[in-house]
């Protein structure tokens, strides 16, 4: 039975501020877990951000330069699994 899950960035002390540079997958696209979804920067950093689960992503809620509000979903994405717990992202300092 497929779930929906929300992508959410992990709470981290002090939050960082991050803009999404860019959505590296479409709406309809299938993502395997730990696939890059996207781009993050801090302003001097460049993040990447990987999905914690395989499944379809069916819509963003941010788009390309907007700033990520840390308390709200990014993405939306369907997984063909029984529901079960699926870990906010964490970003990835990329190189």
């Amino acid at each position: 039975m497929p779930f929906v899950y929300a992508l959410t960035l992990t709470e981290e002390t002090p939050q960082p501020s991050y803009t999404l540079l860019q959505q590296l997958v479409s709406v309809g696209t299938l993502v395997g877990t730990g696939q890059v979804l996207a781009l993050l920067s801090d302003g001097t950093t460049e993040f990447h951000l990987h999905a914690p689960l395989q499944g379809l992503v069916v819509e963003w809620f941010a788009q390309s330069g907007e700033p990520i509000d840390p308390e709200a979903a990014l993405a939306r994405i369907v997984a063909e699994a029984p529901e079960q717990f699926v870990p906010s992202a964490t970003p990835v300092k990329a190189y």
